[in-house]
């Protein structure tokens, strides 16, 4: 029933957020909001409880294969789950490059096992009862619940969306701009020094919306192109002498 497959999507989507979200305040000493979306949910945890309980349920009786099952489709999981978030939105929200055992900085050996022990735990101890628990809801009752949930979840989806989409335009508009006006200041710059064109450039920056301050602070990092970005915008700030952009680099941008 797809009414009760959104309900238990969205308790185990917050299930990973809270648990991530405590974790990694703990870790880091301040608030730390985690998840690719606003609310407090991860959808990888939603899918993969899902699937783990459909897929390996059968297994509870038999720990040993059940964890090597749960890690290595956790490790699949999460490591498609990268990719396409890198692809469509040129960011990444997990890295664990500084982790021995790690591939592409996308999964890592450890933390596949630790995957493999929730699910040996979990399936279990909370994931099939949670299951049971919302399949015996009343279809009426599941679908108006399902319907108020996948209403929430579709508008932070877009939204989400949206204001990762509208950052990186930023990002390419501040950096055009200030690029163009270094470029048409010449002498001035070399006479008057950087603090001239850092202060042209600061006034036209427009003011992030808490919005997208909240993705820069939930982005672990951007990828290479968006590195490069961010160097590049430093340097004009402080009036390091940069090379024009090239035609081939403006067609690139425009496409």
């Amino acid at each position: 029933m797809f009414a009760a497959f959104v309900i238990k999507f969205i308790i185990f989507g917050f299930c990973g957020w809270l648990w991530e979200s405590v974790l990694y305040t703990i870790l880091s000493g301040k608030p730390d909001n985690r998840g690719f979306l606003y609310g407090p949910i991860c959808p990888i945890y939603g899918f993969g409880a899902n699937i783990a309980a459909a897929l390996f349920g059968s297994l509870v009786g038999n720990p040993f294969k059940l964890f090597f099952v749960c890690m290595i489709s956790s490790a699949a999981l999460e490591y498609i789950t990268s990719f396409v978030l890198e692809k469509f939105f040129g960011a990444r929200w997990w890295d664990y490059s500084t982790i021995p055992l790690n591939i592409h900085g996308r999964i890592c050996l450890s933390c596949s096992i630790a995957f493999g022990l929730a699910g040996v735990i979990l399936l279990p101890g909370a994931i099939i009862p949670i299951i049971e628990h919302v399949d015996a809801i009343p279809t009426e009752t599941a679908s108006v619940i399902a319907i108020i949930l996948a209403g929430f979840l579709g508008g932070d989806t877009f939204l989400s969306i949206n204001n990762i989409i509208d950052l990186n335009k930023l990002m390419e508009d501040i950096e055009h701009e200030a690029v163009e006006r270094k470029n048409a200041a010449g002498k001035f710059i070399e006479e008057h020094g950087g603090n001239a064109i850092k202060d042209a450039v600061m006034k036209r920056v427009p003011k992030l919306s808490r919005k997208q301050t909240y993705l820069i602070k939930n982005i672990y990092s951007f990828t290479s192109e968006n590195k490069e970005k961010i160097i590049r915008l430093l340097k004009i700030s402080v009036g390091y002498p940069l090379e024009p952009i090239s035609s081939n680099t403006t067609e690139k941008s425009d496409n």
